[in-house]
């Protein structure tokens, strides 16, 4: 009988090539949703809440405002453990995702499968590291580089807001309104548009960001629970990252989450492994 390796069976192995095994990484390790406006249908993610169509509200712009400040949840430090899954190839593939954080500094993620490390990412305001376990291989970036590599629209702080919560307030926001189907819509004078739905209660379920180069970025909310700081965060989240224009759904599900407790971030560079 003739058997077929699954990409499954190719990642428990180790024998993936440099371009799925950095594919796999890099949807695991980022959690982002860029979507290509020409192409909307994707596979579904975990069932989110339907958007509630909003009225403008009589305060106006600030009172909006003031809605959207308050869907942060203010940290110096930031820690979460979770599963990552996403879709190759029609194989569902999951991993564990450990997340840590320092407000405007550090952004640290590891990824593990079977308790085995698989990759390791460091990005700071500058730079980004990134470490392959599998191809003994790192690679090291500008963040700018790095972002504009995988058509990411975003910035440090868009990409902190990946792995933590509430809407991220493109700079120089030149006007602010509500849009027919409840979204709440801001244009930049740097080029960036951003569209948020809120539920009744004004938790994030959506959102949706393009940046003056027309790439996409989008992601679902879900799960809310009460946090330390007595805010509301979202424990689920869906993503779809489109590369080499195929969508690929990614869904990142926390199961812990601590809000300022000093944290770590180791990070080193076997001497043997081959940058790329």
């Amino acid at each position: 009988m003739c058997y077929k390796k699954t990409p499954f069976d190719v990642f428990l192995s180790g024998n993936m090539n440099q371009k799925t095994v950095h594919i796999f990484l890099l949807l695991l390790l980022t959690g982002l949703i860029i979507s290509c406006k020409k192409k909307k249908e994707v596979a579904a993610g975990p069932e989110m809440p339907a958007p509630v169509v909003m009225e403008k509200m009589s305060k106006g712009a600030s009172g909006i405002m003031n809605r959207m400040m308050e869907s942060q949840v203010p940290f110096k430090w930031f820690a979460a453990q979770g599963q990552g899954k996403f879709d190759l190839d029609g194989q569902r593939l999951s991993a564990r995702v450990n997340v840590r954080i320092r407000q405007d500094s550090v952004i640290w993620v590891q990824l593990q499968k079977f308790g085995f490390e698989v990759g390791r990412m460091l990005v700071t305001p500058d730079s980004a590291f990134f470490v392959n376990r599998f191809e003994r291989t790192y690679a090291i970036y500008a963040t700018e580089d790095f972002l504009a590599e995988y058509n990411v629209p975003a910035d440090f702080e868009m990409f902190t807001k990946v792995f933590t919560a509430g809407a991220y307030l493109p700079p120089e926001i030149k006007s602010l309104d509500v849009g027919k189907d409840g979204a709440v819509e801001m244009y930049s004078s740097k080029g960036f548009n951003a569209r948020y739905w809120f539920d009744t209660s004004w938790r994030l379920i959506r959102a949706e960001i393009s940046d003056p180069l027309a790439r996409e970025w989008s992601t679902s909310y879900a799960d809310y629970r009460n946090t330390s700081k007595g805010q509301w965060f979202p424990f689920k989240r869906s993503n779809t990252l489109l590369i080499d224009g195929i969508p690929n759904v990614f869904d990142l599900e926390y199961s812990d989450m601590e809000l300022d407790i000093p944290q770590e971030f180791p990070f080193s560079i076997p001497s043997h492994y081959e940058k790329i």
